[in-house]
C-alpha cells in the first residue's frame, strides 16, 4: 500500500514534456534529494516554517505552501545532511503531578 507521501515522489515517465524529461533524469540516477529550511516572510520579519526534503528549493517551497498556505514571500536554504536537527520552538512542558 502506498501512502500519499510515496505517491508525491512518483512522476510519470510516459510523456515527453518537461515533467517526463525530469522523471527520466530521476530514473537515470541524476536525482539527489536535499534538506531545505523554508522561510516565509510576513511583514518585515522572516519566519522559519520547517525542514523539507526535496530535489530543489522550488520543490521544498511548494511542499511548504501545500502544508501552510502561501506567504507574502518565501525562500529556501539548503541544510547539510550531517547538520543537527532544528531546535523545537515549543519545548515540552513539564506536567504537575496531582
Amino acid at each position: 500500500m502506498m501512502t500519499s507521501a510515496d505517491q508525491r515522489l512518483l512522476l510519470p515517465v510516459g510523456s515527453r514534456d518537461a515533467e517526463g524529461e525530469k522523471a527520466e533524469a530521476m530514473h537515470a540516477g541524476e536525482c539527489k534529494l536535499r534538506r531545505w529550511l523554508v522561510l516565509f516572510r510576513s511583514g518585515t520579519c522572516w519566519y522559519s516554517i520547517g525542514e523539507f526534503i526535496a530535489v530543489d528549493a522550488a520543490g521544498a517551497i511548494e511542499c511548504a505552501i501545500a502544508v501552510f498556505g502561501p506567504g507574502e514571500e518565501h525562500q529556501a536554504e539548503e541544510i547539510p545532511w550531517d547538520a543537527a536537527p532544528l531546535p523545537r520552538m515549543n519545548p515540552t512542558a513539564t506536567r504537575a503531578v496531582s
